[in-house]
């Protein structure tokens, strides 16, 4: 069976949880009670939606791992029975015997933070460990058998006519560096799925690991972590990623065409006029799902950081201007509150996508891939010099560095001697216009997942480039460390979470009394 065949037959096949006799149900106030704290939580958290599920089982688990109620609950019912108060899981569908499953992972897991060296960074190893952890338990709720096999078929024929023009590397490594670039390209994988995806390569069956193996993997464990990171963090891993990028969409029409035509998809491969018109066809509605969900990122993103503006006005630029200048600039703080959001839309939803150019080679990609041509992709890898070395790159460098200097002081100028900003209000508007830009780049640059043109420069985009650049740089540096500052995320899940499930499961428990008084007059 060749790859396109399992694809077929991976895309083909539903998903079910099957029938079951007993099944775990939840009362519909704790299901929309849990679905509305998660809508909160994910609302001051900038994620990619993909991730909301793992993210949350992770906060389940870290809040759980070394808890459980012995008298009736163990830790898989608890994760279970949230994941399905946040419809993250479907209600009456999930069959008891998932808890065992759930629970036999956590312990498998619990060796392994045993096993945490002594003299290691012990935070460091946890945070991989949980990474790892929750990652699995999503896979185990619902493999995802026609991801993998997609990234397989792009795999294999990516490998295949891949040109490598960089450093010599070992075969070994080359393979991993692929493996690694494909997972985060083509399911844009975060480094917590990459991180389970190569331990299962180093121990293909973790996932039914014996005690001799599980003990095999804790005794390694430091030297398995090395491994792995070296890996997800090598120096040509982000060149790779970004030159693969351009061929996601190809593989990603392919699995669209299969999905819509499960049965006829084989005949349709083999017809070039239904191809084409196949291909037009998923291509425009990828098109449509990019936008409704830029619409949604960026409305999050909005109402992400109207809500950091507002929290950092009333504890630092109001009392600053009352206590120290004994005045209030409203029209400065109005602007510092609401210029970010407004501007962080405009960016967000100006993005665009020359369809008819881009579709027009698409087809032809798909037609090349399908029809077992070599090179159908033309991919050559080359390993990109940094400008750093050398006389030039030393000038560039101080060129740039100045152009920091420049950017913030125009606009710092500007803020003070045009609008009135005092120093505090400056500093938090050049804080957050730097992170704004940089996640309105982040967003315009989401399209490049659906461009297998190559985009063209511009006189505007040059200039954008040298002024801004080192705005998005810093704003990148700051969003990299602000994650772990969030008040609003560390709020919600350090201090308000575990009471407001608490409170939940008192209702989910007061409603089963209330069921079972009710079954007794019957």
């Amino acid at each position: 069976m060749t790859s396109l065949e399992r694809l077929i037959g991976a895309v083909g096949a539903k998903f079910s949880w099957g029938e079951h006799a007993e099944v775990i149900t939840v009362s519909k106030t704790s299901r929309t009670a849990g679905a509305a704290y998660e809508r909160i939580r994910n609302a001051v958290d900038y994620e990619e939606e993909h991730l909301l599920r793992r993210n949350a089982i992770r906060r389940i688990v870290m809040r759980r791992v070394q808890a459980m109620d012995k008298q009736h609950t163990t830790r898989g019912e608890a994760l279970l029975t949230e994941l399905i108060w946040a419809k993250y899981l479907p209600n009456k569908q999930v069959p008891p015997s998932m808890i065992g499953t759930i629970d036999a992972i956590l312990e498998r897991y619990d060796r392994l933070f045993q096993a945490i060296p002594a003299d290691g960074d012990r935070q460091a190893y946890e945070e991989w460990l949980f990474d790892v952890l929750s990652t699995e338990i999503e896979y185990t709720l619902e493999p995802p058998k026609a991801d993998e096999a997609l990234a397989s078929f792009m795999f294999e024929r990516v490998k295949r006519e891949l040109v490598w023009e960089a450093d010599k590397l070992e075969a070994s490594e080359q393979d991993m560096l692929l493996y690694g670039a494909i997972y985060r390209a083509l399911l844009k994988s975060n480094p917590a799925t990459l991180r389970y995806r190569m331990l299962t390569l180093y121990f293909p069956h973790w996932s039914r690991a014996t005690e001799s193996q599980v003990e095999e993997v804790a005794g390694r464990l430091s030297a398995l972590v090395r491994a792995i990171e070296s890996h997800i963090q090598h120096p040509l891993a982000d060149q790779l990623y970004r030159r693969l990028r351009r061929y996601v969409l190809v593989f990603w029409t392919i699995k669209d065409i299969i999905k819509e035509h499960p049965e006829g998809a084989t005949e349709i491969f083999k017809n070039e006029e239904k191809l084409t018109k196949m291909v037009k066809r998923v291509a425009e509605a990828r098109y449509d799902r990019f936008r409704t969900r830029r619409t949604r990122t960026v409305a999050r993103a909005v109402l992400f950081l109207f809500l950091t503006k507002m929290l950092l006005a009333l504890i630092i630029e109001v009392p600053y201007e009352y206590f120290f200048l004994e005045h209030i600039a409203l029209g400065a703080l109005a602007i510092n509150i609401l210029f970010h959001p407004i501007f962080l839309s405009v960016i967000g939803m100006t993005v665009r996508i020359p369809q008819k150019r881009n579709t027009d080679q698409l087809i032809k990609f798909v037609g090349a891939v399908l029809g077992d041509k070599d090179p159908a992709l033309n991919i050559v890898f080359k390993i990109k010099k940094p400008w750093t070395q050398g006389f030039l790159g030393q000038f560039f460098t101080i060129i740039y560095t100045l152009t920091y200097l420049f950017s913030y002081g125009v606009i710092a100028w500007f803020l003070s001697s045009a609008l009135n900003f005092n120093v505090v209000s400056v500093a938090l508007f050049l804080f957050f216009f730097s992170l704004v830009t940089f996640f309105g780049i982040k967003i315009r640059q989401s399209v490049q997942e659906l461009l297998v043109v190559e985009r063209q420069g511009s006189v505007i985009g040059t200039l954008f480039d040298f002024f801004l650049l080192p705005i998005v740089r810093a704003g990148r540096w700051i969003s990299l460390r602000a994650r772990k500052l969030n008040v609003f995320a560390f709020f919600l899940d350090y201090i308000a979470e575990a009471p407001i499930k608490l409170g939940i499961e008192m209702v989910e428990s007061w409603t089963a009394f209330v069921k079972a008084q009710k079954e007794e007059l019957e």
